[in-house]
């Protein structure tokens, strides 16, 4: 056991030195032993570490992509109910498929099987649908096959609309899961229900017509889609199956003729109709109704109540019938007669609590054990919370849940058997009263016994089990970060971890006598905590600690040990002195390796996972580098690249604003896309008071796309395939050399479409003066569009001949050598290509002090002023810290000491009228030079002004109250401590500038 011990020191790096070599034989074994065990535990670490990093880069990646489209709806002011509703539908993916599978595109299950194994996974996951619908009921199976895996599951929560009536739907939907409701077009009223394996949208499907009626979700519901364009590539490799459907199109105008009058009928009370999000808002100035419609995913009640009768004085059958059957009898004088839902308020703050109960407990119980053995006060609130336990116990035989088919279970019966066979069992033994089981054995219990009965609530800790649960269900959630949560876990796990080592030493080292209840002989005295503690233990051998040591020492000096030994450190001064303690300092030296270990890999892994889109920036820069320098591109040009994508990092940090919303389903994507685009549609003139599916699926068409200020978006005489429509910027319509500009547009204004529908060149140049943000429309998806409204085609086609009219005339004018009407630039860009132009002859800040004076002057955060005061912020932030420290510590009252320490609060009075004066990047990436705008920004963001004043609060004038020198200058050194929060500073700045060297 020696042996044992003295390798697993050597190897865990502990080395107590109570055991070394004496030889060189052994001090060369003891080398490569060390060598062998630090290489082990590095490999241990990084295994551990990759792993952590691989489990959870489905999540990590999810999460941004996310955490992006949350970003973007933030700043195309989404409402905060839509906005709500497209994180909702996301997390619900998330809970759903956890990465593996995004709605619309193949699920990685077909990723690498054969197309046969991808039909019959797929018609084996459709038989039970697809199949009994009755428009594919006789079809021929290899065509049913083909169309299956071709099939897209889509899932909602309850109250999403799946599809809007008057829209122009080309999909079928099939319910997979779930019951939906078929509303009325104001959606007030519901007018019938369809569950699984029915079907809905087949007029879409079969004769590429428009929603009769507006389907929304009642509950969770899955739906599999299929496409039109699916179903007609699929009918030409099967004539017989194309010949049925053309048959079933000859009954279009009898069928819709018999829909029309469903709907007629089924919208006869209804005012209004809703076609998208839009319409659910109130119009301005209008007071909202309590029945105003809204989309929401919120339960409307906190719990579910059951009653003996229904709403028409009926016997309810369903809720009484099952307490009359076996031991629902007895069972129906326990239970009450409501069920809580998951969610709701109550049981979200009972777990809460109930948590909270499980962290005192683990923390607590040890302690009992081992030093507060006698203390009332744990006893006391130990079967308080046991009895909030058994309180828990009863609750938790009353929440619903979600059974296989995602349909909520509210049966006070099967809710409570549901728990009888989970978690009821370790719930009862972590509460059951074995101290009782002892104290019956003998009442007349003395300090030994105490400790004894103690000991037999250690079962208390199995309450730690919900610690995990807990923290695995915050760290699950991807609609917010969970970077704290996770640093809190560790540290959380961390405290408890060492709280049981130190509980568990000090109880070895101070054992309940054997002899279990009057353990002291006849005429002895009791002892109290620490007392009559194994003098041969390795307590008994720290020489200041003696029988009157308090329970506090008792405790540090345990603690001390644990942690020395745990963490690998191993002073020496205090080691085992028995084989009992040698095996459990191996234990203790092995576990804490092992468990700091794993904690210290997952960190290194969480922030592998947060750095990973950086990492790929970095990735994509170097390679394109590596490229540009391989085909020898001239250095504007090099520049030009570079800044390009430099430009992207800042506005979308890795995440391509093209695709991401693809997860969403049509309706909710159709309602996200309208809310974006609608604005810009709307100020176009030819699509002015244009129908609303229109809109949306030219909404839906559209992309966003960011360019960078001189960049040109389009070129003369190129081919057009794209028409662009501003969002943020000002773009300008200039010659070809570049210097004569003919007109500018802002947001609102688009161009290309006379490239994009006549198939012609580019018949000018378009060139972004500031940072843009554009939305494109390709022609494909224009053509598309159009194709279904032949009305506004015309009139797109119109304004686009007007416009290629005035561009030829200008063409002409510009060849005869005539004047050119032409427009001046905002005075905001004209000044801004001044500043260009002055660059090296004059800085910003001297243009802008000669406009605005010297007190009013911006200056750019990447002038040399600035850069060169942040850093010496920082040499003296480093300074000031680390007198301030030496001298509260040292009471080192030195006058040449406050000097430098009163210099170095100068130099940071300095840095705050500078930081009031200086400019910043926006969310667009354009710089902010507007002195209002910059001085409110710094006022008002509490990180900044605030802290700032609260690190340099001067509470060092009360050190003037105490009486005497000395004793006023040490008062003096104690209230500079408060100047240590300007430590995170100098964080901040190396943050700043590694984000500014990974940009670049």
């Amino acid at each position: 056991m020696l042996a044992v011990y003295w390798a697993t020191s050597t190897m865990s790096s502990t080395g107590y030195g109570d055991l070394v070599a004496y030889n060189t034989r052994d001090r060369l074994l003891t080398s490569a032993i060390m060598f062998v065990g630090l290489l082990l535990y590095g490999y241990i670490l990084a295994a551990i570490a990759a792993a952590k990093a691989n489990d959870d880069a489905a999540r990590v990646t999810f999460q941004n992509n996310l955490m992006g489209i949350k970003k973007f709806m933030l700043e195309n002011d989404l409402s905060v109910e839509l906005r709500k509703r497209v994180v909702e539908n996301m997390t619900l993916l998330w809970t759903k498929y956890k990465g593996e599978a995004v709605p619309g595109s193949k699920s990685l299950i077909y990723s690498d099987v054969p197309t046969s194994l991808q039909e019959d996974i797929a018609i084996d996951d459709a038989e039970n649908h697809l199949l009994k619908v009755p428009l594919f009921r006789d079809l021929d199976m290899s065509f049913m096959r083909l169309l299956a895996s071709k099939s897209h599951v889509y899932v909602f929560n309850p109250g999403e609309i799946i599809i809007y009536a008057g829209d122009l739907s080309r999909e079928m939907y099939c319910i997979r899961r779930g019951v939906c409701e078929i509303m009325t077009d104001d959606l007030k009223e519901v007018t019938a229900m369809i569950s699984c394996g029915q079907c809905f949208g087949e007029i879409g499907l079969l004769f590429d017509d428009y929603c009769a009626a507006t389907v929304r979700a009642c509950t969770y519901v899955e739906v599999i889609m299929i496409k039109r364009s699916d179903l007609q590539q699929l009918c030409k490799d099967f004539p017989l199956v194309e010949a049925q459907f053309q048959h079933a199109a000859k009954l279009q105008p009898e069928f819709l003729q018999r829909v029309q009058a469903e709907d007629v009928e089924r919208n006869k009370n209804s005012q209004t109709k809703i076609r998208s999000v839009l319409d659910m808002k109130s119009k301005p100035g209008e007071r909202e109704e309590e029945n105003d419609i809204r989309v929401t995913t919120e339960p409307t009640m906190s719990f579910k109540v059951h009653t003996n009768w229904n709403a028409d004085g009926t016997r309810n059958a369903d809720f009484l019938d099952p307490f009359k059957r076996g031991p629902g009898r007895l069972f129906g004088y326990l239970l009450m007669r409501i069920t809580f839902l998951p969610n709701s308020r109550f049981v979200v703050s009972w777990e809460v609590m109930r948590v909270i109960v499980a962290m005192i407990n683990t923390f607590t119980v040890p302690i009992h054990g081992s030093l507060l053995i006698d203390s009332i006060f744990l006893w006391v609130l130990s079967y308080m919370l046991d009895f909030i336990a058994i309180i828990d116990i009863y609750i938790k035989m009353h929440v619903c849940y979600f059974n296989k088919e995602s349909r909520l279970v509210t049966h006070p019966l099967s809710t409570s058997k549901r728990y009888i066979k989970s978690n009821l069992w370790i719930d009862v033994l972590s509460i059951f009263p074995f101290e009782f089981l002892a104290y019956s054995l003998h009442s007349d219990l003395d300090y030994n016994g105490i400790h004894v009965l103690t000991l037999f609530r250690l079962n208390r800790l199995l309450h730690f089990y919900r610690l995990p649960l807990a923290f695995d269900f915050l760290e699950s959630g991807v609609e917010y970060d969970t970077v704290l949560v996770r640093e809190l876990k560790y540290l959380f796990y961390s405290v408890i971890f060492i709280n049981w080592l130190t509980c568990l030493l000090f109880n070895f080292a101070c054992p309940p006598k054997p002899e279990m209840f009057g353990g002291h002989s006849e005429g002895e005295e009791e002892s109290g905590a620490g007392e009559g503690c194994n003098p041969n233990s390795w307590l008994g051998k720290i020489s200041f600690m003696d029988a009157g040591a308090n329970v506090y020492t008792q405790y540090v000096c345990s603690l001390y040990w644990a942690s020395a030994t745990a963490l690998s450190v191993g002073y020496g001064d205090i080691t085992a002195m028995n084989l009992t303690e040698l095996c459990l300092s191996i234990l203790l030296m092995t576990g804490g390796v092992v468990f700091f270990g794993y904690i210290i890999a997952s960190i290194a892994a969480s922030l592998a996972n947060a750095d990973s889109q950086r990492a790929a920036y970095r990735r994509k820069i170097t390679a394109i580098s590596t490229y540009i320098e391989d085909q020898n591109f001239s250095e504007s040009m090099k520049d030009r690249i570079i800044g390009h994508f430099e430009y992207l990092w800042l506005r979308t940090k890795g995440i391509d604003p093209k695709h991401l919303f693809e997860a969403l389903p049509m309706s909710l994507l159709g309602d996200v896309s309208l809310s974006l685009y609608n604005d810009v549609i709307n100020k176009v003139p030819e699509f002015q008071g244009t129908d609303v599916g229109f809109c949306k699926l030219l909404a839906m068409s559209m992309k966003p796309v960011y360019i960078r200020k001189g960049e040109y978006i389009v070129k003369k005489y190129d081919i057009g395939n794209e028409m662009f429509f501003i969002h943020r910027g000002v773009v300008s319509v200039v010659a070809e050399d570049g210097n004569r500009i003919f007109d500018t547009m802002t947001t609102g204004h688009f161009f290309g479409e006379v490239g994009l529908l006549f198939g012609t060149p580019r018949n000018a140049s378009i060139r972004a003066e500031s940072n843009c943000d554009l939305f494109v429309l390709h022609k494909d998806d224009l053509e598309q569009v159009m194709s279904q409204y032949p009305d506004i085609r015309a009139q797109v086609y119109k304004t686009a001949e007007d416009r290629r009219e005035a561009a030829r005339q200008r063409s002409i004018m510009t060849m005869q050598g005539e004047a050119v009407p032409t427009k001046a630039l905002p005075a905001a860009l004209l000044r801004s290509k001044q500043e260009g132009a002055l660059k090296g002859q004059k800085s910003v800040k001297q243009t802008q002090q000669q406009q605005q004076g010297i007190m009013r002057t911006v200056l750019d955060p990447k002038s040399p002023l600035v850069r060169y005061v942040s850093k010496l912020v920082v040499f003296a932030t480093l300074v000031s810290c680390l007198l301030i420290l030496y001298q509260a510590c040292f009471l080192d009252t030195s006058v040449e000491l406050f000097v430098i320490g009163y210099l170095c609060e100068v130099i940071f009075y300095v840095k705050i009228f500078l930081d009031f004066r200086t400019g910043f990047t926006r969310e667009d990436a354009e710089p902010e030079r507007d002195y209002e705008v910059v001085f409110r920004s710094y006022l008002r963001t509490p990180s900044r002004f605030a802290y700032d004043c609260l690190a340099l609060l001067p509470i060092d004038i009360f050190a003037l109250c105490a009486a005497g020198g000395d004793a006023r200058l040490q008062l003096l050194c104690s209230l500079r401590l408060i100047h240590l929060l300007r430590v995170p500073r100098i964080m901040q700045f190396f943050g700043s500038l590694e984000e500014d060297l990974m940009s670049k």
